[in-house]
């Protein structure tokens, strides 16, 4: 298995914000990785999937979006 970049944009309020959200999601990244699980794109694709089709996690996910 080999790394690719990706990139998005995301909402922010300035640059900082935007590179607090890159790290965030980096540390996540590298914290199962070293504990020896893979988060792959496949498996991220299919947890927003997942998490789209649970009713009560979709919710708790849009209120605190909203929030």
């Amino acid at each position: 298995m080999k790394g690719y970049e990706v990139k998005f944009n995301i909402y922010a309020n300035s640059q900082e914000e935007a590179d607090m959200a890159t790290q965030a999601i980096k540390a996540f990244i590298s914290e199962h990785a070293k504990q020896g699980r893979a988060v792959t794109a496949t498996k991220v694709a299919n947890a927003i999937g997942n998490w789209k089709n649970n009713v009560l996690v979709r919710n708790r996910i849009i209120n605190y979006f909203n929030g």
